[in-house]
């Protein structure tokens, strides 16, 4: 048997107009089809994992349903054909399930921001994620600092909770580099970790060290953008190579003669011969 964790309205109804009943009650959707898409069955989180931002209303409702008639939809919930109530009512008669339910980071982490429960939950959470926002709205800093290894969560970690001298050796990805560079500082160190056009050119852009990163654009976009915004027209234009973005350059930079020959979508051919002179 699998549980399933949901909301009602205090009247028993849901925002679709199914009414639920009471603890112990069989609760049966009145049309069911197995495809794993919604509409066509009840809805709720399995084991308490999904998306929380779909527990809508007063009440909390506990279903047990077999495995059987059960279909899992995305990752953020799923639907079944029958199941029984086992618990109707508030948070506080939660705790009995907190053992069995919330067992991925990201539920773990919502059980124990609503319900509680934090000394069963936090071993759960172990995306950076989820450590970040554990720490920073719940606490426990000093045992989440150690779970947090992504670059996105160390930056913001850093940013908002201290702890520069730990987290900057964790930035490695290149946006994640350029917005420490930018909010933080130590641009000496995080210059070489940006490695992608686009936050080349959003660094030559923002921060500056145009004669550094200009060797990093290698798409046609951000050789666009860059010709634009910062200027090396010579450089950048043989770097733009896909119809679109020389239709843009041609539209807005010039150069039309030499773009033309780069248009190879006949959509913005018929665009680029429609270009006033």
């Amino acid at each position: 048997m699998v549980l399933i964790l949901r909301k009602c309205n205090k009247d028993g109804s849901s925002s679709r107009g199914f009414f639920y009943g009471q603890t112990g009650d069989i609760v049966t959707a009145p049309i069911w089809d197995p495809l794993p898409e919604c509409g066509k069955g009840l809805h709720g989180l399995k084991q308490g994992n999904g998306d929380w931002a779909l527990l809508e209303g007063d009440d909390w409702l506990v279903i047990e349903a077999d495995d059987g008639d059960i279909v899992d939809i995305d990752d953020d919930k799923c639907k079944f054909r029958t199941g029984k109530i086992v618990y109707r009512g508030d948070k506080e008669g939660l705790h009995q399930y907190a053992s069995v339910m919330a067992t991925d980071s990201l539920s773990a982490y919502e059980w124990a921001l609503r319900l509680g429960d934090l000394e069963i939950m936090i071993d759960r959470v172990t995306e950076s994620e989820d450590a970040f926002f554990w720490a920073r709205h719940i606490g426990d800093k000093d045992i989440m600092i150690d779970r947090v290894i992504n670059s996105e969560w160390a930056f913001n970690w850093a940013k908002h909770l201290g702890n520069k001298e730990i987290m900057i050796d964790r930035v490695t990805k290149s946006q994640w580099a350029y917005c420490w560079a930018k909010d933080i500082g130590d641009k000496e160190i995080m210059i070489d970790r940006v490695t992608e056009s686009k936050w080349a050119y959003r660094w030559a852009k923002d921060i500056g060290n145009k004669e550094i990163m200009k060797d990093l654009i290698t798409d046609s976009v951000h050789a666009y953008y860059w010709a634009r915004d910062i200027g090396d027209r010579d450089i950048m234009i043989d770097r733009v190579t896909e119809s679109y973005w020389a239709y843009e350059w041609a539209k807005e930079i010039g150069d039309r003669e030499i773009m033309r020959g780069r248009i190879i979508d006949p959509y913005y051919i018929e665009k680029f011969n429609k270009l006033p002179s």
